[in-house]
């Protein structure tokens, strides 16, 4: 997501171009949402075409999933037939199953296709991709239920769609109503392209409702809502600020914006969880039903990059998108090697929005970065593989497994991408003698391409080119050398420039404060993660790793005693005198006792200022509005 990052649906949306149609024909799709609820959702498209072959494809990549995701398995009634009602046969490709081939009979003008989809109940990340929906609310992938005929490309289809939601719901979506709802209460929006169709998501439910963000000099902005739960829309005035926030923040960021007016489409629904996707013109969000209005839900660090994030990806990934990843359909693969810019420097960009617009402060900020930093040296997987390999493998490294993610690697362009871009604004700031950062190449970069309004593409000689014109400075190999080649470790040097240094303190830092992270006292002692008494995580060459403890093991006693969380806080404390750890062990059918070599006592990782430095995370962090 791409921050990464990381389910419902309204609507179900089956489109079919013909083959001919020409550049004014249009396509009328005609979707029936009303059993959503029920997870199902239908849909009728009438397509002009000719007689003859027409092959269609079931939409397996598209914008912001960054793989193959396309779920052509959800599709439960697939029905073609003539304007009298004759039914006509397809076959399916028997190597791609996403593709269709239909005979259209002699003296046909027009084919109907009738579509049903199933929405699958909600899984981690399913509503910023799929189609689902619960009794209250969905939200409306149009990718999930569309055909679409091979050769013409998605930006030359014109489509004008019809919706009809059930009884009493509200709708949100980036793309416009034309004129009052219909007959039956169907909603039909103004004709757009079907590259704009598949880009711009629908929410909708029994409650709805819509904030105007202040966006000072920039393009309209609004944040729309729906839950489960009335109080959950009932946002503090301070809260919809936070937002008006990002939105002025990114304007002075960037100084331009390729949208008309940009929609912030969120979910409140527990039943939904955790979610996002990027949009040109909107974005798609899953907080929790009280994600917005608990502060300390609120203030958790991916909580409180979700918005900035995916509103960063309007510029870099929608408008600026690498060249190999902008595909003419939905089925042609994309080439992924660039999304350490893609969503690194998304990563970067929405992290620093979040701080300069209020959402975090510097020092709740420093925490997450702490820990990104230590999750990040941990990654053992580095030294047989380079941060680009992760990128050009990102649809198979998105959910690896449980055990050993460390050798392997996962989405690692997310934020050592992010660690990367921080590296580069400080290289900036130290070449110009602080008279530009990378807001400079920012500016330049995300800038107007002519010819280009809706997506305008970029090689790797494209980013060193604004970064050189930022400052001189040989970014060609200061890129390849973090980016091409495998690491020992961590690049750290970052650290230093951005005016900090680790160091190991003996009491947990952030106490007190509310968007601290939960202390895990074995993480930077015995290099474990622990949660419920099981090992989640074992970190390479830490003494867990050494005494042969492994990820699945369920922790049952602590030096005699039966575990608990504060047990084993006070082992690793008392480990200065013991010098080890006794933890009993159930593995499968196995108990045994491992035995830990440990004498360092409690030890966590912090940022310490260096005050010989200039504090350039923090000139980063400062907000550029009043």
């Amino acid at each position: 997501m791409s921050f990464a990052r990381s389910a419902a649906v309204l609507t179900a949306l089956c489109i079919v171009v013909g083959p001919t149609a020409g550049a004014d024909a249009g396509l009328v799709l005609e979707v029936d949402a009303r059993e959503l609820p029920r997870r199902l959702v239908h849909a009728t498209i009438d397509i002009p075409c000719k007689p003859g072959q027409l092959r269609l494809a079931y939409p397996k990549w598209f914008p912001g999933s960054h793989g193959p995701h396309g779920r052509v398995e959800d599709i439960a009634g697939l029905r073609v037939e003539t304007a009298d009602g004759t039914t006509v046969p397809w076959t399916r490709d028997e190597v791609d199953l996403h593709r269709f081939v239909v005979k259209v009979p002699d003296g046909a003008k027009q084919i109907r296709v009738k579509l049903d989809t199933v929405c699958e109940s909600a899984g981690p990340d399913r509503a910023g991709i799929y189609t689902v929906g619960t009794p209250d609310l969905g939200v409306i992938n149009w990718n999930t239920c569309l055909v679409y005929p091979e050769g013409p490309a998605a930006d030359d289809q014109p489509v004008s769609a019809r919706l009809r939601l059930p009884d009493g719901w509200k709708h949100a979506t980036a793309l416009k109503a034309d004129g009052e709802p219909g007959k039956g209460g169907a909603i039909a929006f103004r004709q757009v392209s079907l590259a704009t169709l598949v880009d711009s998501p629908l929410i909708a439910g029994r409650r709805l409702k819509t904030f105007k963000l202040d966006a000072g000099a920039g393009p309209p902005a609004f944040l729309h809502l729906t839950s489960e739960s009335p109080e959950a829309l009932n946002l503090d005035p301070k809260v919809v600020d936070l937002y008006s926030r990002v939105v002025r923040e990114a304007w002075a960021l960037f100084g331009t914006a390729h949208y008309p007016e940009y929609h912030f489409l969120v979910v409140c629904s527990d039943a939904l969880g955790k979610f996002g996707l990027e949009h040109l013109s909107c974005s798609l969000n899953g907080v929790g039903e009280r994600g917005l209005i608990d502060e300390k839900l609120r203030k958790d660090w991916w909580l409180a990059n979700l918005l900035p994030h995916e509103y960063a990806h309007s510029w870099c990934g929608k408008y600026r998108r690498p060249a190999a990843m902008i595909t003419a359909d939905f089925h042609t693969p994309q080439k992924t090697k660039l999304l350490w810019v893609y969503e690194g420097l998304t990563e970067y960009l929405g992290e620093v929005l979040s701080v300069r617009s209020g959402l975090l402060t510097p020092e709740e900020y420093k925490l997450s970065l702490t820990n990104k930093i230590r999750a990040l040296s941990r990654t053992d997987g580095r030294r047989w593989r380079p941060l680009e390999d992760t990128a050009v493998a990102a649809h198979i490294s998105r959910n690896p497994g449980n055990s050993w993610n460390q050798l392997r690697r996962g989405q690692d362009f997310y934020m050592e991408g992010m660690l990367l871009w921080y590296e580069c604004d400080a290289v900036i700031r130290e070449k110009s003698g602080g008279a530009k950062s990378l807001d400079d190449f920012c500016k330049r970069f995300f800038t107007a391409v002519p010819g280009k309004k809706e997506v305008a593409g970029y090689d790797l000689a494209d980013v060193v080119r604004d970064l050189k014109a930022t400052v001189d400075h040989d970014w060609e190999a200061f890129l390849q050398r973090r980016v091409t080649a495998p690491q020992e470790s961590l690049p750290l040097e970052v650290v230093g420039q951005l005016g900090y240094r680790l160091k190991y303190a003996d009491k947990a830092p952030g106490v007190g404060i509310l968007g601290a992270p939960p202390e895990n006292p074995a993480a930077d002692s015995l290099g474990l993660s622990v949660p419920g008494g099981v090992v989640a995580t074992v970190d390479p060459g830490l003494p867990g790793d050494k005494a042969g403890l492994a990820p699945g093991m369920k922790v049952l006693g602590v030096n005699g005693k039966k575990f608990s969380p504060n047990r084993l806080r006070d082992a690793i404390a008392d480990s200065v005198t013991r010098k080890k750890l006794e933890l009993l062990i159930e593995d499968g059918e196995d108990f045994r006792t491992i035995v830990v070599s440990y004498s360092d006592g409690l030890r966590y990782l912090e940022l310490e200022r260096v005050p010989s430095r200039p504090d350039v995370l923090g000139d980063i962090l400062k907000p550029r509005v009043k």
